[in-house]
């Protein structure tokens, strides 16, 4: 397939124009023409390059595109410059989507995350831009802290790295945002949601939630950011006939 028309196929399901972003979303590394073969992983690392000339792929897309943050006025010298003259040496070119990976209501991180935790998506928060990047979700009845947290240790394979249960001892509604999203808390309240799920927090969130009387649970931030890399390699290889592949580079964090 053209590199163009693969970056117009990922940019109409993913709509990145439509979410405000601290990163670029779409192309970053344009080192070959034609897409044959994908990678894709939670963050761009020299690993997933690694992963990437083994598996003779030609292009990889993560969810991190570290090295293309607004906040970065990188010069292409020293490692970074050594990263991205593998990438052009192998022909390997390289897109990044973060927030339209975790607001999409089909294959976004949260979206996915709620199914896997048997929780059905009501409604979207967190708005970035036009779009929301964070999910409200529902259990079709009402279960206790022990159960969230079971579902909670069966969805995430590394279970959960600290449970704040301070709030309501029934959990109904939940609101997911991946990664740091935890400054949704007192949106999600407002939104009238039992507990939270997040990937990684701030020192002041435990207080928080203690003051607040919430419930909240995280369980890594790449590790709640591999649900939507997973579902769009899948997505590729099943409507693009593209093969592609999912490589987990675990990060604790």
């Amino acid at each position: 397939m053209k590199l163009k028309d693969f970056s117009n196929w990922l940019d109409k399901l993913l709509d990145p124009k439509s979410f405000k972003d601290y990163c670029v979303d779409g192309l970053c590394i344009e080192a070959n023409d034609q897409v044959t073969k994908v990678v894709t992983g939670v963050s761009f690392r020299d690993r997933l390059i690694d992963a990437a000339i083994e598996e003779k792929a030609d292009c990889i897309l993560v969810h991190h595109p570290n090295g293309f943050w607004k906040n970065e006025d990188r010069i292409p010298v020293g490692h970074y410059g050594e990263r991205l003259r593998r990438m052009f040496q192998n022909g390997i070119s390289l897109y990044g989507y973060h927030l339209p990976l975790d607001g999409h209501m089909d294959i976004g991180n949260n979206a996915l995350i709620a199914k896997a935790m048997g929780l059905s998506v009501v409604d979207g928060f967190m708005f970035e831009g036009e779009k929301p990047v964070a999910v409200i979700a529902e259990f079709d009845t009402c279960v206790s802290k022990e159960e969230f947290l079971a579902c909670a240790e069966k969805a995430f394979e590394h279970g959960v790295q600290n449970a704040l249960l301070y709030g309501s001892s029934q959990i109904h509604r939940v609101a997911i945002c991946s990664g740091s999203g935890a400054s949704g808390i007192e949106e999600a309240l407002d939104l009238g949601c039992d507990a939270f799920i997040t990937g990684e927090i701030k020192e002041a969130v435990p207080i928080t939630c203690e003051e607040l009387k919430f419930n909240l649970i995280h369980c890594g931030h790449h590790r709640t950011e591999i649900f939507g890399v997973r579902a769009l390699a899948d997505k590729i290889q099943n409507e693009l006939h593209i093969p592609a592949k999912f490589v987990d580079l675990d990060n604790p964090i």
